[in-house]
């Protein structure tokens, strides 16, 4: 009996077996580890119920937004038309591309018809001509003709033309990328936003949280009008939630130290988290299910995650970095500072919601002064490359000035990834990941 028991007593207790890179995914859907956001889905549906709002869905790279749409606005019953943003679209390509995906637009046909005619005959002679002959001939006729078809459409398609074809329709167009228009695409599709408001036609707007709140700017009638949804940011029980429910199929136990730093080294970026926790749970051997549980509990394997990262991240970041860098290892004995490595330094230590909301070159100024050496601003005042603080201050603050102005066209014209955006002074962030990289990279930090 006691065998039976041990029998029926392991198949109880056993677990189904998940790989560790199925459960915490870097790409794709987390099917295992997918976390809903409630107070997401409840905006979701009030936006579809009350049709009177335009949707953004804000968040910087692999945030969740991909996904996030793909279960809660791609299943809706509406004609879906996506149209992917670059900073050379146009209001013109976006309101033909949505009049051609949903069948609109006058088609006039015109009609070309030719014909003619054909005569072609036969003859032919038998005997002598002067003496006794019979001739024959055979004569045809072919008639024919075509008809020549053009279509042209000959409308023109603007914001009163779909506005007065789709009031009733069911239909949700979506703007990838829209931090990335130019300002002239923003100005219309600012006003037009409004009218399509009016007659119920959705919109959703998705891109990054550092970009300038551009549509409200431009507009103030769409003040309140705006249902903004946040993704960088999951909270701490959403955190835990995702943690708990991956370690659990992997049959893992981990400290609440260790799920602290997971949540701080995150920054609360939903691919962070689960990236940290995939790269920790490998290092410590756990490939797949465990028979027997595993315990973390060190918080430095965290640490060590997080730098092992960052050194995968380089391929993708270390250009990016030198650019934004530019001259910090040839700079000459007898120069004081780099400006462009003290915007790197600030972006290490504000917080993200700081960076959102974007820091201006004289915050920039302040906190690197701040934090400069006093013995090495007396040092070269000594050596006479200053005449004195005042003079050194002024010059520095200049300086961080014009690193701030160059920032954008240095990353336009070297890289195609741009991690910072400079607006009107301000310095924003565009790429959550980038400052994970800075923060973790042992050769940049």
């Amino acid at each position: 009996m006691n065998w039976l028991k041990r029998i029926f007593s392991k198949k109880e207790n056993s677990l189904p077996t998940f790989k560790t890179n199925e459960v915490f995914k870097v790409s794709g859907v987390p099917k295992h580890t997918f976390v809903e956001r409630r107070t997401f889905n409840a905006k979701i549906e009030d936006y579809f119920i009350g049709r009177d709002s335009v949707l953004l869905f804000l968040g910087y790279s692999k945030s969740g937004k991909t996904v996030y749409r793909k279960k809660h606005l791609e299943k809706k019953d509406f004609s879906l038309v996506t149209f992917r943003c670059n900073n050379e679209s146009t209001i013109d390509q976006l309101y033909n591309q949505i009049a051609s995906e949903v069948g609109l637009g006058q088609i006039i046909t015109t009609q070309d018809q030719q014909g003619g005619k054909d005569t072609s005959s036969i003859s032919s002679t038998l005997g002598s001509k002067d003496v006794a002959s019979a001739s024959a001939s055979l004569a045809s006729e072919i008639n024919y003709s075509y008809i020549y078809t053009e279509e042209k459409t000959k409308v023109k398609i603007d914001v009163n033309f779909l506005c007065n074809k789709l009031r009733d329709e069911q239909i949700l167009i979506i703007l990838e990328d829209y931090h990335l228009i130019n300002s002239r695409f923003n100005k219309t599709l600012s006003e037009d936003l409004k009218h399509f408001l009016d007659d119920e036609i959705l919109f959703v707007l998705i891109g990054i949280p550092s970009s300038p709140n551009r549509a409200l700017r431009n507009n103030p009638d769409l003040s309140g009008r705006l249902e903004h949804l946040i993704f960088d940011y999951l909270t701490k029980d959403e955190i835990r939630e995702l943690i708990n429910s991956g370690i659990k199929k992997l049959n893992v136990w981990l400290s609440e130290d260790v799920i602290d730093e997971i949540i701080k080294a995150s920054m609360k970026n939903a691919f962070l988290v689960q990236y940290i926790c995939k790269v920790l749970l490998t290092n410590n051997g756990v490939e797949e299910t465990q028979s027997k549980q595993k315990r973390i509990d060190n918080k430095n394997e965290v640490f060590k995650s997080c730098k092992e990262i960052a050194n995968k991240l380089d391929n993708d970041y270390h250009d990016i970095y030198g650019i934004i860098n530019a001259g910090i290892r040839k700079q000459q004995e007898n120069k004081a500072f780099n400006q462009y490595e003290e915007i790197l330094k600030v972006l290490k230590d504000k917080e993200i919601e700081e960076l959102e909301k974007g820091v201006h070159y004289t915050d920039i100024f302040k906190w690197a002064w701040d934090h400069m050496d006093p013995q090495k601003v007396q040092e070269f005042i000594d050596n006479g490359t200053y005449s004195d603080e005042t003079s050194f201050k002024n010059s520095f603050r200049t300086q961080i000035k014009q690193a701030v102005e160059k920032v954008n066209q240095n990353l336009e014209k070297n890289t195609t990834r741009p991690v910072l955006y400079v607006d009107e002074g301000k310095t924003y962030l565009t790429d959550l990941i980038f400052k994970f990289y800075i923060t973790w990279n042992e050769e940049d930090a």
